[in-house]
């Protein structure tokens, strides 16, 4: 006797099997995303059916860092796991769907998968280092999942330490947010294209660069046979997007140094400054608008002084706590600790190892430790957390996709209205 299943013609005339555990447990607290993306891949692994990410897009109406982030959901829970074959193309993976019961009740210490390497192992002091010149690069202190995220884009997309550093610095050069959300969602951008190494990523950025000519043009009037320095293109950047300069009027300031024993950007600079600032004063002596320099300049000032007199405040209040939850200073300290603890064991054996579950657990306990000593000495379960004025942008007047929050725009409406 012989025993075959008969072929899927139409899936739509046949039903997907969900776990209830899924349902019950998983689902209510599941974005949207996620679970479509969930279901759409149970039905076709059912069917025998091949499920891209280009087709789950399509399928769902949703983009693919849209795909890639609900992927990276079902990771982080548990029950789906990424494998990136090649590091050189990680937009290409594979995913396994894992059997809930399995992982919930059926699992014995000594049937736990392999740790899966991630394509670049970091050690401790790697890794912590890493940290260190992302809160360098961008001037302030890690979010407090930040380095879980930055470990995930390590082990789970097969990003290089180096290119995540460079996704930083775009974004700080380039005046946009260089908060964690706004920085994946470049660095997933460059995965998309096939940019994972640091140098393609610059090639890249310096071929679509509206000012590489630009640069190119100034160093070469300078007698310079090189490319410009990140200083100096940020330097040429203020001429051409807030003083307003042409070419014309760059190359004329660069002839100003035939001459001069040691030509270089910083002289070029002090002659178009000069020019700027006369015209500038000429025009607001007639009562004109304030050049866009002087509003960016002068809002800047302003958002200066608010972090000066919110940090001021919060480290008041912080000490307030501490005063009073003497345990509170150091269970801080365990915080962190715990999730940096997190972040390197998602670099050692993935997301979905036991050691990263172990560490998450903790981490968990503690931020409950904390609510409950908030809670019984009468704070508010935000008592610790830092004071902005503006919690949508946080006091820096960009948002996380890179645009300008509304408090900008009416601080330079206040700016304006003053003649600056």
């Amino acid at each position: 006797m012989s025993i075959k299943k008969q072929n899927i013609q139409n899936y739509y005339l046949y039903d997907t099997e969900v776990e209830n555990l899924f349902i019950s447990e998983y689902m209510p607290s599941a974005p949207e995303n996620a679970v479509k993306l969930y279901l759409l891949a149970l039905m076709h692994l059912g069917s025998g059916m091949q499920l891209t990410p280009d087709l789950a897009a399509r399928k769902l109406g949703i983009s693919l860092s849209q795909v890639d982030d609900a992927w990276t959901y079902w990771q982080k829970i548990g029950i789906a796991r990424r494998t990136v074959r090649d590091p050189g193309r990680p937009q290409e993976y594979e995913i396994e769907l894992l059997n809930i019961r399995e992982m919930m009740y059926g699992r014995r210490p000594d049937a736990a998968p392999a740790a899966q390497e991630a394509p670049f192992a970091l050690d401790d002091e790697a890794f912590s280092k890493l940290l260190r010149d992302i809160e360098s690069t961008t001037g302030r202190l890690l979010e407090a999942r930040e380095p879980e995220e930055v470990a995930s884009w390590i082990a789970e997309y097969g990003m290089a330490p180096e290119v995540i550093i460079l996704g930083y610095k775009y974004c700080t050069q380039r005046g946009k947010s260089n908060r964690c959300r706004y920085v994946a969602a470049i660095l997933k951008d460059w995965r998309a294209k096939g940019l994972v190494t640091a140098a393609q990523v610059e090639d890249s950025l310096a071929s679509a660069d509206r000012h590489y000519q630009f640069y190119r043009a100034v160093m070469k009037e300078l007698g310079f046979h090189r490319s410009a320095t990140e200083p100096e293109k940020r330097i040429m950047d203020t001429w051409f997007d807030k003083m307003g300069c042409s070419l014309d009027d760059v190359m004329d300031a660069c002839r100003k140094t035939t001459g001069i024993s040691n030509p270089n950007i910083n002289y070029v600079n002090s002659v178009l400054v000069a020019r700027y600032n006369e015209a500038n004063e000429a025009k607001q002596a007639e009562g004109g608008r304030p050049s866009e320099e002087t509003i960016f300049s002068k809002v800047n000032a302003m958002y200066e002084q608010i972090r000066q007199e919110n940090e001021k405040k919060t480290e008041a209040q912080r000490a307030v706590v501490f005063a009073k939850i003497p345990r509170m200073k150091t269970l801080n300290e365990e915080i962190k600790s715990s999730g940096i603890a997190i972040s390197r064991a998602m670099l050692r054996g993935g997301a979905g190892s036991p050691a990263v579950a172990r560490e998450r657990a903790r981490y968990e306990a503690l931020g409950k430790e904390r609510s409950a000593l908030l809670a019984k000495a009468g704070f508010a379960p935000n008592a610790l957390d830092t004071i902005y004025s503006c919690s949508k942008c946080r006091d820096t007047g960009v948002l996380d996709d890179g645009s300008r929050c509304q408090c900008f725009k009416e601080k330079a409406e206040i700016v304006i209205r003053n003649n600056g």
